[in-house]
């Protein structure tokens, strides 16, 4: 603001100075118009009624001088200051003090004959006192100031209102928030907010649903693990309590033996349910990271950790690599725990003695892992629902198992960016479970 003011105030200053400055030059011109060298001297009659209406504009004293460059010429008031260092043909207004008062001279220098240019220079000085410029500079100074100050004040207002208008939907926003329940984590809505606050908005939106993601994941490991864990703990407890009732070694035996399948069985479920939830809990969020492996190395470390189950049944596993080395981008231990799961079911459903066949296959852009058995295969309606939790293939129901191995590889695959899929073999009996992941990066083996 005091830049504004000082600038107004610098402006007002120049245009009062260039005003009455003219009044001064038509002075001049004047006196220089009524100048005869005629006579062999220097005579000026001087223009009365314009010095008399010059005065009255000026509302103060004015003066004159006419002198010559040899001294030899002073008309008018000869202690006039001088105009120092006033070139020929220059007219110039400077400040200066005579009689002490502030006056303002206007000065002209030119050659006293214009057929001799460098001979004798003439000057003619005309100066006013500055009552009446002062008088009017600091009206039109008083007036910008005023005019400054309203403007601002009126910016102000503007602006004050402007910022109300624009803070306005934000304190609507607040007021909405304020007023949801702890829980609600429904989407803010973002048309009624301006432009350049939606995006903080959405990204807030995106948060809530990230959280309401998690919590649901949690709800359902919760659910999932009280319905598959309350049943074997009672059965534990009533096993435990009739043994301690039982006086026979053999019969307390059997018992223990029992109740050892069933711990065994909530075991499997509870990494089978913690594997889920860790999968779901990747899918999406950088939790469990994904690194660069190598296909073939996770598929044959995978058999390799289930090979004696897979000959405690006298079962056999062949596995076809590709002719190209496999980079997929996923997590190792997730997708070991999905290829486990696939293959334990294939080795719990398929007859003893049979076949389970692992291809590794390169498809344009994507890398298929099949696993394929020589077992009863699933119905359609099972097909369909396959990767549900906590369903079970209806074709051996004396398989142990929580129907939960299908629903980690489905999973675990679209946490690392792929797909699942399950038929029926066409060339014979078995099911056939395919896993398609992006490729990193194939290269020459």
């Amino acid at each position: 603001m005091t830049s504004t003011l000082w600038f107004s105030a610098a402006t007002v200053n120049e245009l009062a100075d260039s005003a009455y400055d003219r009044s001064l030059a038509g002075a001049i011109r004047a006196i220089d118009s009524n100048i005869s060298t005629e006579s062999g001297g220097v005579g000026v009659e001087q223009p009365y009624q314009l010095f008399k209406f010059f005065e009255l504009t000026a509302q103060g004293a004015v003066y004159f001088n006419v002198s010559t460059d040899d001294g030899l010429v002073q008309i008018g008031d000869v202690l006039l200051p001088p105009t120092p260092a006033l070139a020929s043909g220059e007219l110039r207004f400077h400040d200066e003090t005579y009689l002490g008062q502030t006056i303002r001279i206007g000065a002209l220098k030119r050659p006293l004959l214009a057929s001799a240019p460098e001979g004798t220079q003439i000057t003619i000085q005309v100066a006013e006192t500055k009552g009446s410029r002062t008088t009017f500079r600091n009206e039109l100074i008083s007036r910008a100031i005023l005019r400054d100050v309203l403007v601002i004040v009126a910016l102000a207002l503007l602006l004050a209102a402007g910022v109300y208008a624009a803070v306005k939907p934000l304190n609507r926003l607040r007021e909405a928030i304020d007023k949801r329940e702890p829980d609600d984590l429904t989407p803010v809505e973002v048309a009624s907010l301006p432009l350049e606050v939606r995006p903080l908005v959405e990204a807030v939106n995106r948060l809530m649903q990230r959280n309401v993601e998690q919590a649901e994941q949690q709800r359902r490991f919760l659910d999932d693990a009280s319905h598959q864990l309350r049943t074997p703990m009672a059965i534990m407890r009533t096993q435990i309590d009739v043994a301690l009732h039982q006086s026979e070694i053999d019969d307390v035996r059997k018992t223990l033996k029992s109740s050892r399948d069933v711990l065994d069985r909530s075991v499997r479920t509870t990494n089978q349910l913690l594997t889920l939830a860790r999968a779901r809990t990747s899918h999406g969020y950088d939790t469990y990271p994904l690194d660069q492996i190598s296909l073939e190395e996770t598929i044959a470390e995978t058999v390799r950790m289930l090979w004696s189950r897979i000959r405690s049944r006298r079962m056999d596993c062949v596995f076809e690599p590709p002719d190209i080395a496999v980079t997929v981008r996923a997590n190792e231990g997730l997708l070991q725990e999905a290829l486990m799961n696939i293959l334990d079911n294939a080795v719990a459903y398929a007859p003893a003695g049979s076949l389970i066949s692992i291809r590794l296959l390169v498809e344009a852009d994507r890398a298929i892992i099949e696993v394929s058995d020589e077992g009863p295969g699933m119905s359609d309606q099972e097909i369909v629902h396959a990767g549900s939790r906590f369903r079970r293939g209806a074709t051996k129901r004396s398989v142990d198992g929580s129907g939960l191995g299908l629903a980690i590889a489905l999973t675990v695959a679209r946490a690392s960016g792929g797909t699942m899929s399950v038929r029926n073999r066409t060339d014979r009996n078995g099911l056939m479970v395919s896993i398609s992941l992006p490729i990193s990066k194939p290269a020459a083996r």
